[in-house]
Formats: C-alpha cells, structure tokens, sequence
C-alpha cells in the first residue's frame, strides 16, 4: 500500500523532465494526464502518470505538484481510480495550492474510496487557497465499509472530515489563516459519504449540475459565502439528514435543483439555511417525495431577508403534511406550488420584521401561524381536507 505524503514527492519531481512510465513527459506542460489501471493501451500510452489500481490518490497528488507554478489542468483517464488514506494528511486526494483543475472523462471516471480509509476522497487545504474547479468525475466516498469515527467531537470540523470533497484552509484543531475561496463543483457524481457529500467553506463557493446521493450529514453545504447551489439532482435512497444545505453563510442562492426522496428513503431535511444569515434565495427548486419515503421538512428557513419563491413542493404522504418552517423575518413565500404541505411562521428572530406569504397555491396544504409578522395575500387555498 502506497503511503507516500503528496509533499514528500516535490523535490524528486522537480529534478526529472524524461518520458518514463508514471512520471510527467514535461514539467512545464499546463495539462497533464494520469490514466487509471484499467485505462487503454493508447490512454497509457500517452498519460504522463499510470496508475497501479492501488492507492492511486499517489499519482493523482504527484501530477497535481507537477503542474506549473501558474496552475493548470489534471486529467484523468476514463477508469476506476482507488483512493486510499495518507497517513498525516486529510486524504486521499490533496489540493494545497491554487489555480488547479482535476477534471475526468464524466461518470466513466470513477474515484471510489478503499475499505477502512476514512478519509476524504479529495481535499482542499491551505490558507488562501482558492480557484479550484472539480469537474465530469464520479465519487463514491463507500460510506458503508467506512463507519470507523474517531473524531473528537470538541475539535472544530474533526467530525466533518470523512467527505467526498472537503475544502476548508487548515486541519482540526489547526492555526488560523485565509479560508479558501473561489472553489466550483461541476458535472460530478458524488455519493455515499461518511460526513458531507461535498462541504465547502469560504467565499464565492459554486456547487452547479452535479447528481448526488446520499450522506451521513449534508449532501452539500456552503460555509461563510457568497456561494451558489444551482442545477443539482438529488436521488435520496437511503438515510440522508439534509440535502442542500448552508451554515454561518450569508448571501446564498440554492436554486433549480431537484430533490427526490424515493420510497424507503428518510431524509431530515430538504433545504436548510441556518441561524443568524442573511439573504438567502431559495427559488425554483422541486422537493419530491414519494409514497413510502420519509422527510422531516422540506424546508427550515432561518436568519433574516430570505426569498422563497417559484418552488414545487410535494409530497404524496397523504396521512400527514410535510413541514416547511420560516423561523426569520424580512422573508418573502411567494409563487410557490405546495401539496400536502404545512406552511409554519415562527419568528424565533425576535426582531418583529415582515414575514410576507404572497400569491401561493395551497393545494391540500395549510399556513399555522406561531408568532411573528405574518402579512398573507392573494393566495389559493384549494381542497384542503378538514
């Protein structure tokens, strides 16, 4: 088993520049190629790295370190790639510097994590580190054949740290620094997470048309902000807690993504926005669940100056309604579709701002008013069962 930290490889790298069999063909080449094990003949051929199909985050990492000082693009080949832990390191996969593309051929590009590795498949880490772009791979973080946890549970973010992608700029417990920043998620397949599906925490954060599945925490989450969480499908099939998700974030927009809960799934909640943020836009996005599946709310709206309009909200669980709760103020509910579903205002802000709820269709669903500025107009109430 390959146990080589991404760092300790630097110097050797920098002394070689021939075509060999696992080394780089030019070390000032803005693009650069690893092929997985089960990759073509001509694929390998042509790659400047080759994977043996064990612990091939140690290829991954060297091409990363390879590239120029001004950054440029890892490749990797259509294939599997197993991705184990380094020891003294957060992954897996390692991204400590700036200005880096890891892209693969789409879900044909399959990073799957090892049994007992417990660890993040990829890792971004550092302070100031930031334009980042993963993109067209498929993650699965095996969260079933890697339960083990020991995490203190009273070092900041040591419990989040078995993801499929993690960015956050130091380790548990580490010195302070510049969180990282500009960091995107695209075309990806991500599933099966221990923590996170993908977490990341700093500022102008974009999570865009991925397909993502279950995690033990959040299927996504942004930290910090601005950020944006647009264009996802979510297949929730087993135990999830929340789908789209922010946490100590302010100006987020979660937008034109689709949740589906499928029969037998148990998801706690849809979209979450947390405590104390502000400016929030949750507009567009279609929540589903069907028959025999089970969702605690399809939305727990908190903080202040939050926007929830043009969203279809279903549930087709007839023996109760789904929960959606708006616990802030200056919050506009307007142009939603909502069936079977339980609208409830709870102000828990103390601030008395407006709470507007404007021109809804209420399809066997109902508004409960707990406290708070509740101002309703122009809404449809329709079929609502006594």
């Amino acid at each position: 088993m390959k146990t080589v930290p991404c760092h300790f490889v630097l110097v050797f790298l920098l002394l070689v520049s021939v075509s060999v069999a696992g080394e780089p063909k030019s070390m000032h080449s803005a693009s650069i190629l690893v092929a997985a094990q089960d990759a073509s003949e001509s694929v390998k051929e042509n790659a400047d790295f080759v994977c043996d199909g064990v612990g091939d985050q140690e290829e991954i990492c060297r091409a990363i370190l390879a590239l120029p000082e001004a950054g440029g693009t890892v490749s990797l080949s259509a294939g599997t790639f197993d991705i184990r832990h380094v020891p003294e390191t957060l992954g897996g996969i390692l991204i400590d510097r700036s200005h880096v593309t890891l892209a693969g051929q789409g879900a044909a590009t399959k990073l799957i994590q090892a049994a007992d590795q417990n660890t993040n498949v990829i890792r971004i880490i550092g302070s100031d580190v930031g334009y980042i772009t993963i993109r067209d791979l498929y993650i699965d973080a095996n969260r079933d054949e890697n339960q083990n946890d020991e995490a203190d549970p009273n070092v900041s973010h040591a419990r989040f740290e078995f993801c499929g992608i993690k960015a956050f700029y130091t380790y548990p417990g580490g010195p302070t620094g510049v969180r990282n920043h500009h960091i995107t998620v695209e075309n990806c397949h991500v599933l099966n997470a221990r923590r996170l599906g993908i977490m990341l925490e700093g500022s102008y954060m974009k999570v865009i048309n991925n397909h993502l599945s279950n995690a033990n925490s959040d299927v996504v989450e942004i930290l910090t902000g601005p950020g944006e969480i647009r264009g996802n499908h979510f297949e929730i099939t087993g135990a999830t807690h929340v789908a789209v998700g922010s946490d100590r974030a302010d100006n987020m927009i979660m937008a034109e993504n689709i949740v589906h809960v499928r029969k037998g799934a148990d998801l706690d909640i849809g979209f979450r926005s947390w405590a104390n943020s502000n400016r929030h836009v949750i507009a567009n996005n279609i929540l589903t669940v069907d028959e025999g599946g089970h969702c605690d709310y399809a939305m727990d709206v908190r903080g202040n100056g939050a926007t929830v309009t043009g969203n279809s909200i279903h549930s087709a669980n007839a023996e109760s309604r789904l929960p959606l709760w708006i616990t802030g103020g200056n919050t506009v509910v307007s142009g939603n579709l909502f069936e079977n579903v339980e609208l409830v205002i709870e102000d828990k802000t103390e601030l008395q701002k407006p709470i507007l709820v404007h021109g809804n269709i209420f399809d066997d669903s109902i508004v409960t008013h707990k406290q708070g500025r509740l101002q309703e107009q122009n809404n449809i109430m329709q079929s609502v069962a006594e």
